[in-house]
């Protein structure tokens, strides 16, 4: 062989050793252009997030977001809790039906330590004192108004100590829910003929009354309230009534044995 025959040889031999397959040669290609897809999305999320970041304060959001769990979570707690204000003030009237004064005292007592545990709370995001809060607050002032009325026989003031922590409409609802505690109170009382305290239930109830009439409620829990009054009043004006007739019956019945003694009397006289 001339050397030119030998040169062509060795680089036809160079050429077949740099040869792939066609699978090869695919696979490759497949691999590059997902390289290259690759390094486009790369580049298109990281302009999308420099583009977020300046229009959008991320943190800004975050701080919402969690100020909104914290008073999700306040909110379930001032729900939970508010429950144990309502029933304390109800067990509190239940005992003061029953003549259990120091029972009744107590129970008050607790709703009250509950309500200012709850008070930092609700001070903080107002929103929350409506609901629970408050409509536990005005079964707690039923409570004080009626025990203060089974002690002294007289309605407390707004000004109260124990009813500072009641609002203007807690307080008004509380006296209005205690009118019907007190025609309750009132019966009770018929039943065992004092004369007296029914007088008394009907006094304050008729009192109110007048004192209601002055008030402007619109549509809501405290014009339903109000109107329950004039139903209350009535029952005790009935009650009064009823009394009234039962006791003229009464002292009909003994001017009647009176004058029957006084004729069997005169008969034996005579005979």
């Amino acid at each position: 062989r001339t050397p030119s025959m030998l040169a062509v040889a060795r680089l036809s031999a160079a050429v077949s050793q740099l040869r792939v397959s066609p699978r090869s040669a695919r696979a490759g290609a497949v691999h590059h252009s997902r390289r290259v897809r690759a390094r486009r999305v790369l580049s298109a999320i990281s302009t999308t997030n420099m583009t977020t970041a300046s229009w959008v304060d991320e943190g800004d959001f975050e701080a919402l977001r969690e100020a909104m769990t914290t008073y999700d979570e306040q909110r379930d707690t001032v729900i939970k809790r508010a429950r144990d204000i309502t029933k304390a003030s109800k067990v509190a009237i239940y005992c003061l039906h029953r003549g259990e004064i120091d029972k009744a005292d107590a129970h008050i007592a607790t709703a009250a330590q509950v309500a200012d545990e709850l008070l930092p709370i609700v001070s903080a995001n107002p929103p929350l004192r409506g609901g629970s809060y408050s409509g536990g607050l005005e079964e707690y002032a039923e409570a004080v108004v009626f025990a203060h009325f089974v002690k002294h026989g007289a309605v407390p003031p707004s000004t109260h100590p124990d009813l500072a922590r009641c609002d203007r409409d807690e307080y008004l609802g509380g006296v209005l829910d205690f009118t019907g505690e007190l025609n309750r109170f009132c019966v009770a009382k018929a039943t065992v003929r004092d004369a007296e305290a029914v007088k008394k239930c009907g006094e304050i109830v008729d009192a109110l009354m007048g004192i209601f009439l002055k008030f402007d409620f619109r549509n809501g829990s405290l014009r339903k309230k109000y109107d329950s009054l004039k139903y209350t009043l009535k029952k005790v004006e009935n009650t009064l009534y009823e009394m009234s007739l039962t006791s003229a019956a009464a002292k009909r019945s003994r001017e009647d044995a009176g004058l029957e003694d006084e004729g069997r009397a005169n008969v034996g006289e005579d005979e």
